[in-house]
């Protein structure tokens, strides 16, 4: 056989391979939506733990987003809080997906700083009477070893571009201009978070400001001072849900799984390099599809 035809045979199944792939993409993703006649139901994702790195949780909303079969969505928060980009990047998502459908959050024993912030996009906000929330706020901490260094006889060298450049480095003490730079990044930081507080909550920035000192807050508490809507728990959260969406009171609720997720993930990008082999194969000059 030759070459040619060698090259031609394996461009062909390529070819087939990608389309059969192609469609069985399809038909995955058609199957969670209303195309295929699937029940409308509730989408839940959970926010658990530090909040330091938001991709998964991002996914799980990107699902949620994309499927018209999910009418709602139902965020469960137990985390303390953490990074502040990943904190705002799931607030955004959340934010996002309330814009043409219901949002609830269900506090459980912890929804403070990054997570409360996660909840400040939702239409409406569970707690229990003591779960702690609130916690309005930033913070950066460093230490200096510069005493240990003296004590083993250790003498750091430094060269630097600029003055701020090494501000914050525990191998020299904080200067006043440093903790005068620090504070007026930590100060902005604050007042993004306020904002964003103010309006989720419909809050003058005046009272949210007096709140964002860093105090924890029972659920009972953050009731009266207007941080959350309401003393309930995943079931109250679920119930109103079905009936902002007018769904049966036994529609079903959907936890996102975060495999699914990336598997729907995985295939995406392995469709789309599969593809760009193809491209790339046709633009060879020794592969021939004619």
């Amino acid at each position: 056989m030759s070459k040619r035809r060698s090259w031609f045979r394996i461009s062909v199944l390529g070819v087939l391979a990608f389309l059969l792939f192609s469609g069985l993409m399809g038909l995955w993703q058609a199957m969670s939506s209303d195309s295929m006649g699937f029940a409308p139901y509730i989408a839940k994702v959970r926010v658990s733990g530090p909040i330091l790195n938001a991709d998964d949780v991002l996914d799980q909303l990107k699902v949620v987003e994309e499927d018209k079969a999910a009418k709602g969505l139902l965020v469960v928060v137990d985390s303390p809080g953490g990074a502040v980009v990943p904190s705002e990047s799931i607030y955004n998502a959340v934010k996002r997906i309330s814009a043409d459908r219901p949002v609830a959050v269900s506090m459980q024993s912890l929804a403070a700083s990054g997570g409360y912030m996660v909840a400040c996009a939702a239409d409406r906000i569970y707690a229990y009477d003591s779960t702690l929330t609130g916690s309005i706020g930033v913070i950066m901490q460093s230490a200096s070893v510069t005493g240990l260094l003296d004590k083993l006889g250790v003498t750091p060298q430094v060269i630097k571009s600029g003055q701020f450049k090494d501000a914050g480095s525990p191998f020299r003490e904080m200067s006043p201009a440093d903790r005068e730079y620090f504070q007026a990044l930590i100060m902005d930081l604050r007042s993004q978070f306020v904002q964003l507080v103010s309006q989720g909550r419909r809050l003058p920035v005046e009272k949210v400001s007096e709140l964002a000192d860093g105090r924890v807050f029972t659920g009972r508490e953050a009731q009266r001072l207007g941080l959350v809507d309401a003393i309930g728990d995943e079931e109250d959260a679920v119930q109103w849900l079905r009936s902002q969406a007018r769904l049966p009171k036994d529609a079903e609720v959907k936890e996102m799984d975060s495999t699914q997720t990336r598997l729907f993930k995985v295939f995406g990008e392995a469709q789309e390099q599969l593809f760009m082999g193809l491209v790339a194969a046709a633009n060879s000059p020794r592969a021939y599809f004619f």
